[in-house]
């Protein structure tokens, strides 16, 4: 169309209306067709948003690296598109992978379907383009099972990398392990988690999808995933890639899976603790799962994980009972982080001992060798989940060898059975499970320690590293303000913490416990609300300043990457400052370190009370990264360390809307074909004869 300057308002309005009309004919059609029209910003972008539904509430699989594979998933860099399917039975699997129409689909799985055997078909089929999972709590779509990670969980590190294989597929220790985190799937899968997600992605395919005859001939509910993966191969490959300076902006393909260590030590060791022994208990902050984000480890790891914070609240409160000439030494409060990827941060615990490196130097601590260590007790999965009705849940000592300490401290344990309603047993396993208490085994081999369970030869857990080893898995259910019932799992822990700080004090005093002090359900109660249901808790709120905004939901474990720490280390670190640390006048501004006084940290939290105050603590933080990319020419195939990456990435979505068939798309393009050659003679044809229809009007005062 071309206009008169007089005109060029008038009739600029029909080509404008004549594109607004041709849109809303598309659109009504509910097609994915892009029109391109003279309009606002704002409108284009309701023209997207009547095109595409997001979908929100998604959490993605991703891509890890090791020394010598890549695991996890990627969608292509454009993104994969296909058709939803829901998968009910296996029936349902067959006909996708063997009989469907369509090239790619995307298939709709509940927890029911989400297996090995799916999973498996679904990825040796090259009709398949991605899955969804979505979240169900109906007990119909409810797993009697379900454990991503492999049935000897870290395999080819720890005491398996230089000793015979102390965990097969034969006798594993999980035995529900279906080894899904460790395979390389070629496309996306994410788990929607979101109510109003799930409707709209369940109600597109009711509508358009759900009757098979006529698929071909009827527009269908199609998936659009974006989750493409940058690092490939391995970790070796991926740091090449990584250093190769090619330009000025170098590129970032994976980063060194790791964190912080946590510790603290019940008395400052100074110069005069700097000789004595430590007795260590560790518990694991990390877990891990299919999903970015979504990896609650309620019994893998939140349950010991508090029972170690309470058992050393504990000492602290008996603290002031011991003599500070006593001769059973110190109390060492360890977490490990990273401990799901090749014991990540006891392995780099025991590498920085050996080599004089911890506690670190800026520490201004003396520094602990690992002979120094005169036991370690080991914290792992804690729960009531083998349960028999009306009998207490029972709870294995795994111990390395046999010993004064050992033996004298499991004396201790079991004498207080009656009174604190446990059944602690001798593990009859003939091997060390799979805890951190093998990466000081492996240095040395009469390392002295005990792992506390809730299994003996293969775990309890059926759903050891998943999305469902959650708060119902555990039988958690918060208190709020009221005391929990006795057999609850809060009683339970607590009654744990307190033979575990009574057994520690006997060793540490020499003598055994008079006192009355124990672990009250009430406290395990809300260490476990802020685990497991909202960081926005008490004990979080007190132990941070005025500047953190703390959210509702509970904290991610997933120990991330070495460059981005995770805020729960943090939270973790600062929580025990909050529980054992003593209180000072400093104010705010003179709450810092004192330089007569190295070995404590000052920080300053708002406290039980709100007013805020600063904290003296002995708590610190230490390096949760392997070695392997500290030590030059380090060989990575060797097992030695953990050599665990996670691929950079640049965003993930997921959007559904209508895909036409393909009579509709052949009548799209036929059309546009004939409408762009008539278009061609129209112009052509105005243009010849312009001078016939463009005659200036001078009459009329116009141009």
């Amino acid at each position: 169309f071309v206009c008169k300057l007089n005109c060029i308002t008038h009739c600029s309005a029909l080509p404008t209306r004549f594109l607004e009309l041709i849109s809303l004919f598309l659109l009504r059609t509910n097609q994915p067709i892009a029109i391109l029209k003279k309009s606002s910003g704002a409108e284009a972008t309701r023209t997207k948003d009547r095109i595409y539904a997001q979908i929100e509430g998604t959490a993605a699989c991703f891509r890890r690296l090791n020394g010598t594979h890549q695991f996890g998933c990627s969608s292509r860099r454009t993104g994969n598109v296909g058709v939803l399917q829901l998968l009910k039975e296996p029936a349902d699997v067959t006909w996708l992978t063997k009989e469907a129409p369509d090239d790619t689909y995307m298939a709709i799985v509940h927890s029911n379907m989400f297996n090995e055997q799916t999973l498996r078909a679904l990825k040796d089929s090259p009709k398949v383009g991605g899955v969804v999972l979505l979240r169900s709590d109906t007990e119909e779509n409810n797993l009697a099972s379900y454990s991503p990670e492999d049935s000897c969980p870290n395999r080819y590190s720890g005491l398996s990398s230089f000793e015979k294989q102390l965990c097969s597929d034969s006798k594993p220790w999980n035995p529900k392990g279906s080894s899904l985190l460790q395979v390389d799937w070629g496309f996306p899968i994410f788990y929607v988690h979101s109510d109003t997600s799930i409707k709209n992605i369940t109600d597109c395919y009711v509508k358009h999808n759900s009757e098979r005859e006529g698929m071909t001939t009827r527009s269908l509910c199609a998936m659009e995933m974006q989750a493409f993966m940058i690092a490939a191969k391995d970790s070796e490959t991926c740091f090449r890639r990584s250093n190769m300076i090619n330009n000025l902006n170098p590129m970032r393909f994976c980063d060194p899976m790791g964190d912080r260590n946590v510790w603290a030590t019940l008395f400052a060791r100074d110069a005069s603790e700097q000789e004595k022994s430590v007795i260590v208990l560790a518990a694991r902050l990390d877990t891990t799962s299919m999903f970015e984000g979504e990896a609650p480890g309620a019994v893998s790891t939140v349950a010991g994980l508090v029972t170690a914070l309470a058992t050393y609240s504990l000492l602290s409160e008996m603290k002031t009972e011991l003599s500070p000439a006593r001769s059973g030494g110190n109390v060492m409060l360890m977490l490990f982080n990273g401990e799901a990827y090749d014991y990540i941060g006891s392995s780099r615990l025991v590498y920085d001992m050996s080599n004089g490196m911890f506690p670190p130097k800026w520490s201004n601590v003396p520094s602990l060798n690992i002979s120094k260590i005169r036991m370690m007790i080991e914290l792992n999965q804690l729960s009531q989940i083998n349960q028999s009705t009306g009998a207490v849940a029972p709870m294995y000592l795994h111990k390395t060898l046999d010993n004064p300490d050992i033996a004298k401290f499991i004396q201790s344990m079991k004498s207080q059975q009656a009174d604190l309603n446990l059944n602690l047993l001798d593990s009859t396993a003939t091997s060390i499970p799979p805890v951190s208490l093998q990466s000081f085994v492996k240095a040395d081999a009469n390392f002295p320690g005990v792992a506390i369970t809730d299994y003996d030869q293969s775990f309890t857990n059926k759903f050891y590293h998943s999305v469902l080893d959650d708060v119902k898995l555990l039988k958690f259910k918060y208190s709020n303000g009221t005391a929990p019932p006795s057999d609850s799992i809060q009683a339970y822990l607590a009654n744990l913490s307190t033979a575990l700080g009574r057994s520690i004090y006997e060793l540490i005093a020499q003598k055994p416990y008079t006192g009355t002090t124990k672990v009250e359900p009430t406290q395990m109660n809300e260490l476990l609300h802020c685990y497991l249901n909202s960081l926005n808790c008490s004990l979080f709120h007190s132990a941070t300043n005025d500047d953190f905004t703390l959210p509702e939901y509970p904290p991610p474990l997933y120990v991330g990457v070495s460059n981005s720490l995770n805020a729960v280390t943090g939270l973790s670190g600062r929580l025990i400052a909050l529980l054992t640390g003593a209180e000072t006048n400093s104010s705010k501004e003179e709450c810092k370190l004192n330089e007569s006084d190295v070995t404590h940290q000052y920080l300053w939290m708002r406290g039980k009370m709100g007013a805020g105050v600063c904290v003296q603590t002995t708590m610190n933080y230490s390096t949760a990264s392997s070695p392997a990319f500290d030590i030059e020419g380090y060989n990575w195939k060797s097992g030695q360390y953990s050599t665990w990456t996670e691929s950079v990435w640049k965003g993930f979505e997921v959007r559904i809307f209508l895909k036409p068939s393909y009579g509709h798309e052949a009548f799209v393009i036929s059309f546009g074909s004939v409408f762009l050659v008539f278009s061609f003679i129209v112009v052509f044809f105005i243009y010849k004869q312009s001078d016939i229809f463009f005659e200036p009007n001078i009459s009329n005062g116009g141009c």
